[in-house]
């Protein structure tokens, strides 16, 4: 029996990795607040979804360092509420979590069999998160994913969305070559998420697309990409006030999961979502 989609329930649908779930319930944080624990109780239990895919989360890296209680709450409690929703309801709970559940000191990415051991406030709570969904969901499935690029001129904010307007612009970009990461493509990430609820697979999956790379090999990459000449700046994480935070080491790879080269999936990405936006820029 094929799984069925169109009950899906997805929280935090209006963030970057939302942006690729045309599926099932979207919800965001007007329509479903995940810390009153009572109404996401009521909703899950009126919706009776087949899964949940939890995309609500504290990501503000920065802001969850300064206001612990910020991440805990919306990390960790905030998740417990949706995991003992699902279970009430016999929903397939999907946790997505993150690299920085470790503490970034191996020396090449990390598996599903390496044990968490975060040193940040984020990468504890989001590790929080994961030991609710284990505990309490039996149908869980945590996936862990790197440096997550998509959404488009209006949702992608960080990393990417930045250096590509400031390519498009001819500013100069400064970017870390000391840290590397495993660029993840939204759109691959939710296929992969469909591809697990599909094949009835459960358990802690690490999804990223392909070999690691440093934030300055991807924005060489990019530049490459839209034809840009500007000189990419690499530095290393002293230059920056917080970079002390950042571990040398976000990287994950996968035992269960085998997506294309994160190379191949830029590209399609900048052509797909960003060339009506690049089009506007060159006239």
């Amino acid at each position: 029996m094929s799984f069925d989609f169109s009950k899906v329930v997805t929280t935090g649908a209006a963030g970057m990795v939302g942006a690729y779930i045309d599926f099932g319930i979207r919800t965001d944080h007007h329509t479903l607040d995940i810390l009153d624990s009572s109404a996401v109780m009521r909703f899950m239990r009126e919706h009776r979804p087949s899964a949940i895919i939890h995309l609500a989360a504290a990501t503000d890296t920065a802001r969850c360092e300064g206001d612990p209680a910020y991440a805990y709450s919306l990390n960790g409690v905030g998740t417990l509420n949706v995991a003992l929703a699902a279970a009430a309801v016999g929903a397939t709970f999907v946790y997505v979590s993150t690299s920085r559940v470790f503490s970034g000191d191996k020396s090449g990415p990390y598996t599903e069999s390496d044990e968490p051991d975060g040193t940040t406030v984020y990468g504890k709570s989001k590790r929080l998160g994961e030991v609710a969904a284990s505990l309490v969901s039996p149908e869980h499935i945590i996936v862990r994913t790197s440096w997550v690029f998509g959404g488009g001129p209006g949702r992608d904010t960080k990393f990417y969305g930045t250096v590509l307007k400031k390519l498009l612009n001819k500013e100069e970009v400064v970017a870390l070559c000391d840290v590397e990461g495993s660029p993840t493509y939204g759109k691959d990430l939710v296929g992969a998420i469909k591809d697990i609820l599909s094949g009835g697979e459960r358990g802690v999956f690490h999804i990223s697309n392909g070999a690691p790379a440093t934030r300055a090999a991807i924005a060489e990459l990019m530049a490459d990409y839209v034809h840009c000449t500007v000189p990419i700046r690499a530095v290393q994480r002293d230059f920056f006030e917080s970079g002390h935070l950042l571990p040398r080491n976000e990287a994950v790879s996968s035992k269960r999961v085998h997506l294309r080269p994160w190379q191949e999936a830029l590209r399609e990405y900048l052509e797909a979502e960003w060339k009506e936006y690049q089009n506007n820029q060159a006239t």
